[in-house]
């Protein structure tokens, strides 16, 4: 969608056989023209669209404030505070549209910082794979990372690391989950988009499938490229609040199809399910809820998060992925016991028996960054992006 020139007329004028819509009042830069088409833009796409209690646009100073106002009590992600930046993936541009959230990270490179094989304290050999975002140029890192664990003899787990995911294209976190299992999950749902009844046609169009194949490439690896599986019945995901949207997808699809996933962190994720556009106008990017996405069991109301298994203390004065990573610990503690560990009152173990259990790093394939700056941030804006423009 194109930022209309504010000022002057709108779209044409409203066809008199049919009510306005937002199309109509597109480029109406006045203040009421604005209101307008933000009223007509929620009722078209927004996702609770039917539950909007009405309002006069008069009382509101301006159309974001009209925006905010108009939303319902349940919706923690729509927003209609920010200028247009015009930012379009490099790769994607004619495919793919942004939506909210501030980018964590736009860095060749910074998206999956660190990939290695480490060795637990009973002696099995894990993956670790940190992705910090799942923004262009992490599905190309992903399978970059998962073609040397694929190349390892003996890889007997898997440990993602998700504590700083704000989320990102839906393909890549797609691709993602695709490599962790087997090419015999190929075809089955990974997330089926839900958008409101007035868009039935788009909802029955936008399910993704596990594949095992590059479904959207990006620069270094084309479409059709055969994928890396790991084929594991069970994968460790290190998360925190600021893991959201589309890594949460991860977890709830695969879920979805039985893969056991043990969530490792000291608190429960985002509660993101939810997805949108971008819809600029007049100067102002709008973005409301249009969807919420269902994993192969029908399952995608996890508004309150996913709650980690191991509940573990992390330590941000430690760098992720060492030795002393309270969380990947965590995880390998369980992957040779099968039980989390015990510690103190919030269930994480001390940092006494993280130490004495002496966790071996093995070879640092690929490595680049340490605590992202998002870490430090108060909160997140996730995002669970489409990659196609038009549904």
């Amino acid at each position: 969608m194109l930022l209309a020139a504010c000022g002057g007329g709108g779209g044409g004028g409203a066809d008199a056989s049919r009510p306005p819509s937002s199309a109509d009042y597109g480029g109406v830069c006045t203040p009421e023209g604005q209101k307008l088409f933000v009223r007509s833009y929620l009722d078209e796409v927004y996702l609770w669209y039917d539950e909007i209690v009405n309002l006069n646009p008069a009382n509101y100073s301006s159309a974001p404030d009209y925006f905010r106002a108009l939303l319902v009590p349940k919706d923690r992600y729509s927003d209609g505070s920010g200028s247009y930046s015009g930012f379009e993936p490099t790769s994607l541009a004619a495919t793919a549209t942004a939506a909210a959230g501030t980018a964590l990270k736009l860095t060749a490179g910074d998206s999956v910082p660190e990939y290695k094989t480490v060795r637990s304290p009973g002696g099995r050999t894990a993956g670790y794979v940190r992705v910090d975002d799942f923004l262009t140029g992490a599905q190309d890192q992903l399978i970059t990372a998962f073609n040397y664990l694929k190349a390892q003899s003996g890889v007997q787990d898997l440990v993602l690391d998700l504590r700083f995911n704000g989320g990102g294209y839906l393909y890549s976190a797609q691709a993602a989950a695709s490599m962790v299992t087997a090419p015999a999950a190929e075809g089955r749902v990974f997330e089926r988009l839900q958008f409101n009844n007035k868009r039935q046609a788009e909802s029955e169009r936008n399910t993704f499938y596990f594949t095992n194949k590059v479904q959207f490439a990006e620069r270094q690896y084309p479409a059709g490229t055969m994928l890396p599986q790991l084929s594991l019945p069970r994968v460790y995901v290190l998360s925190s609040a600021l893991t959201c949207s589309a890594s949460e997808s991860v977890i709830n699809s695969l879920r979805g199809i039985d893969v056991e996933v043990i969530v490792v962190g000291e608190e429960a994720t985002c509660g993101k399910p939810f997805g949108f556009r971008a819809r600029p106008n007049c100067g102002i990017t709008y973005y409301a809820v249009e969807f919420q996405g269902y994993n192969a069991k029908g399952f995608g109301d996890y508004q309150a998060g996913f709650t980690p298994q191991c509940r573990v203390t992390d330590n941000e004065t430690i760098e992720p992925g060492t030795a002393n990573d309270p969380l990947l610990a965590g995880a390998l503690f369980h992957a040779d016991t099968n039980s989390c560990p015990a510690g103190t009152a919030t269930g994480a173990p001390s940092k006494a028996s993280l130490l004495s259990q002496g966790l071996a790093t093995g070879v640092t394939a690929g490595r680049s960054a340490s605590r992202p700056a998002s870490a430090s941030q108060p909160g997140v804006n996730g995002r669970l992006l489409l990659p196609t423009a038009t549904p």
